[in-house]
């Protein structure tokens, strides 16, 4: 969870009504049509039980791939709350998963995004974004590779540390209209500064030369972007197809008011790099919930997201699940 700076040449249109800015210029809120999210199940917790590597914490996202290896048909890559490391877990039915027996996989990394079939060269290489250095004024973000889902190359920085911003939660993201991969990510000072970046390239290895969009900035608490594309669902021009981009947000994080918590909010739009409003009916969780992963898998909807624990103060993951329109 969690995070900005630089500015951009763009024109910017404040959405009144939630407090973000998004970043192009677009059709005046009054004549956008409303679109809703998925309806989605009620959460229930998965991963109860901590491996001793992670001491008091427990999974705080899931990136899951439907890989069928080693007697799984689903392979998930789990980053801890305080950035301690990386795991492994692998499930049959997205619901029941076993923890690999020799985590972590990396440490000193966080929020891992996955992606397979990246490199038209070599279908089996598996490719990740991970957070490094997390918890300090210089997070950056590098990306990884892996020929078995256990054994991480490092292969370059995809953005690096700038002072005093965060450059973290990155979401690795291929359309599947264009085939161009996507890595999405905040940059932010934690504070009353946050943004979700863009970089788009023709391949993976390549977002790191490519140029930074800004599609929301904000005075209060956005972060944790995960982009998903349903085709089945029809855009404000009434066209089939539509890209949602899960945040996490915190009213009031900053105030004495009561009624602030982690939620997660939802925006749409036409393109994965597009002019993002709030969807229907958000926040589309709520109760010290955040860090939604969004996946479609076997034609449904699983997500996974984080809750609060405030009794214990410690988050916990969880799953929900959608039908497809």
């Amino acid at each position: 969870m969690y995070v900005l700076r630089r500015t951009f040449c763009f024109a910017f249109l404040v959405l009144t009504v939630t407090g973000y800015v998004s970043g192009q210029a677009g059709t005046e809120s009054g004549q956008t049509k409303s679109i809703p999210y998925l309806k989605l199940t009620e959460p229930r917790q998965v991963m109860p039980d901590a491996q001793r590597w992670e001491g008091d914490q427990f999974p705080h996202t899931l990136s899951v791939l439907e890989l069928k290896r080693g007697g799984f048909r689903y392979w998930g890559w789990y980053g801890l709350n305080e950035g301690r490391g990386i795991g492994l877990a692998r499930s049959n039915d997205l619901v029941n998963w076993t923890k690999y027996e020799n985590n972590p996989l990396w440490t000193n990394a966080r929020w891992p995004s996955s992606l397979a079939e990246a490199d038209p060269k070599d279908k089996d290489l598996l490719y990740f974004a991970v957070t490094r250095d997390y918890d300090t004024p210089s997070s950056y973000i590098v990306l990884a590779s892996s020929k078995d889902g256990i054994q991480f190359k490092e292969e370059k920085v995809l953005v690096h540390g700038v002072p005093d911003q965060r450059n973290q939660n990155p979401n690795l993201f291929r359309d599947p209209g264009s085939g161009r991969f996507y890595l999405t990510f905040y940059r932010g000072n934690d504070h009353d500064h946050f943004e979700i970046i863009s970089k788009s390239a023709a391949g993976v290895l390549d977002l790191d030369k490519a140029p930074e969009k800004v599609l929301l900035r904000s005075t209060e608490t956005v972060a944790a972007p995960t982009l998903l594309y349903v085709e089945n669902v029809r855009n404000a021009s009434g066209q089939k197809g539509v890209y949602y981009l899960a945040t996490e947000i915190y009213p009031h994080r900053y105030t004495d008011d009561p009624q602030g918590e982690w939620q997660v909010k939802v925006f749409v739009a036409d393109s994965a790099d597009g002019d993002f409003r709030p969807v229907e009916g958000d926040p589309i969780l709520r109760g010290q919930r955040a860090c939604l992963f969004q996946h479609i898998l076997h034609g449904r909807f699983y997500g996974y997201d984080c809750h609060l624990d405030t009794t214990t103060d410690r988050w916990m993951l969880e799953e929900v699940e959608a039908p497809l329109p």
